[in-house]
């Protein structure tokens, strides 16, 4: 009896081994490991999607986010995504890029147009070059064969110095979550509007680089076209991005607005 109940146990134990592999959830190191991937991968998840992928409650989920904090991992909560992050000196290297991914990256850095690229095809390029070089060498053997024959970059000097800074501060302002100070240069004529922004978004609307924030000049949400913007200066005033604002909805709203102003007021 006893012998074969130890067989039935080996048997059991190495089934287990075999096929049955333990979930994330019946082991905490586990599920760790994974609560930091997802927050590497997941853009902004919240306590409930990480429960649910996680398969436990979220009552856990807030347990083990504080464990990992107490570990010396500190996550962050981005109250205007309304979800976690992981700080970004913590970020792991992911080595699940596969090769198409990095041809992408690769083939959209190079090819942005002359004077449409904000000033950051050099970053992007550099960057580009450190995801390859991180690669197996099989794989990054092929992208680097693959770099030979794909466009240059947009040539040098294409944005000016000048230009290049202003940049440089919206997009920094933007990072941040800071309040920027913006001159506009106002259409048709040579008037020059001076506002402060909180800046929502930065996209390509209508094959231009734009800006939508909420400005203190208008007391609304304004897109105002980044060619228009003559002096920026940065403040250490913070901000919060709306939770519920959406930029397609906002569009709608803002395009039958006066076309040829450097701002659109939504009403």
């Amino acid at each position: 009896m006893g012998k074969g109940t130890n067989a039935h146990q080996e048997g059991a134990g190495l089934a287990d081994a075999m096929g049955n592999a333990p979930r994330p959830s019946h082991f905490p190191l586990l599920r760790l490991l994974q609560l930091l991937v997802l927050l590497q991968t997941e853009r902004y998840p919240n306590a409930r999607r990480l429960a649910e992928i996680c398969e436990v409650s979220r009552r856990t989920i807030y347990r083990d986010l504080a464990m990992l904090d107490e570990a010396g991992i500190p996550i962050l909560y981005r109250p205007e995504r309304q979800g976690y992050q992981l700080a970004r000196r913590m970020f792991l290297t992911d080595p699940r890029i596969e090769e198409h991914e990095a041809l992408a990256l690769l083939i959209l850095s190079r090819n942005w147009a002359a004077g449409e690229d904000l000033g950051l095809s050099r970053a992007a390029g550099s960057a580009v070059q450190k995801v390859l070089q991180a690669l197996p060498e099989p794989l990054r053997d092929n992208l680097l064969a693959a770099a030979e024959v794909v466009g240059d970059r947009p040539a040098e000097g294409a944005v000016s110095a000048e230009r290049t800074e202003i940049h440089s501060l919206l997009l920094k302002s933007l990072s941040d979550r800071r309040h920027v100070r913006i001159w506009l240069t106002v259409a048709g004529s040579d008037a020059v509007e001076c506002t402060k922004l909180a800046i929502y978004r930065l996209s390509r609307i209508d094959g231009q680089w734009c800006l939508v924030g909420r400005s203190s000049r208008h007391a609304d949400v304004c897109l105002i076209p980044m060619r228009s913007v003559s002096r920026a200066e940065s403040t250490e005033e913070a901000y919060s991005i709306p939770p519920r604002f959406n930029l397609e909805r906002f569009l709608e709203q803002a395009r039958p607005a006066v076309e040829g102003r450097p701002h659109l007021n939504v009403g």
